[in-house]
C-alpha cells in the first residue's frame, strides 16, 4: 500500500460526499467517491443500477471499487451506505482511519427527502436498515454526530481525529 487513505462512511444523508470534497481540498489530498465511480464505470446512476442490474450486483460492484484501490496514494474516500461492511471493512481500517459520519434517524430522513435518487430510501423498513448499519458503522475508527454541525464544522472535526 503506497499511502493513506481517509474514509468517511455512514448512512445516506450523513454528508460523506459533501465532507470528504471539503476535506480533501482542506488536505490537499485526491477525493474518491465510489457511488460515482461505480456511475462512470457502469455509465449509469445508482438509482438506475438498482433497478435494472439489482442490489446484489451494485455491491459486487461496490466491493470490487472498494478493494481496489491499495495503491491509489493518500486520499479521502467516502464509502456508500452499505459499502463498509464485513467485506471491507477490515480492508478499509488497514488503509487509514475510518470515520462514521453519525446522525439520527429523523434527521437522515429529513436529509433524503423523496427525490428517487437513492433506492433504498424508498425501502418499508428504512429504520431497520438504518439499525443494522449502525453496529457496523460503530466499528469504524472514530464517530462524528455531524447532526447539529456546519460542514466546516465536521471537516475541523475529523481533522482533530486524523
Amino acid at each position: 500500500m503506497s499511502g493513506r487513505t481517509i474514509t468517511l462512511v455512514g448512512f445516506m444523508g450523513s454528508g460523506k460526499t459533501t465532507v470528504g470534497r471539503i476535506l480533501a481540498r482542506r488536505l490537499h489530498l485526491p477525493f474518491k467517491d465510489t457511488d460515482a465511480v461505480i456511475e462512470e464505470q457502469e455509465g449509469m446512476p445508482v438509482s438506475r443500477i438498482f433497478r435494472e442490474k439489482g442490489e446484489e450486483y451494485f455491491r459486487e460492484i461496490e466491493r470490487s471499487v472498494i478493494l481496489s484501490t491499495p495503491d491509489e496514494g493518500e486520499r479521502v474516500m467516502a464509502v456508500g451506505g452499505g459499502g463498509f461492511n464485513e467485506a471491507t471493512l477490515g480492508f478499509l481500517k488497514q488503509m487509514g482511519p475510518v470515520i462514521h459520519l453519525d446522525l439520527s434517524f429523523d434527521e437522515c430522513r429529513r436529509r433524503i427527502g423523496t427525490s428517487g435518487k437513492r433506492p433504498l430510501a424508498e425501502d418499508g423498513n428504512l429504520f431497520g436498515l438504518f439499525i443494522k448499519r449502525r453496529s457496523t458503522y460503530a466499528r469504524a475508527t472514530s464517530r462524528v454526530w455531524v447532526e447539529s454541525l456546519t460542514v466546516d464544522e465536521v471537516v475541523d472535526a475529523i481533522l482533530r481525529l486524523v
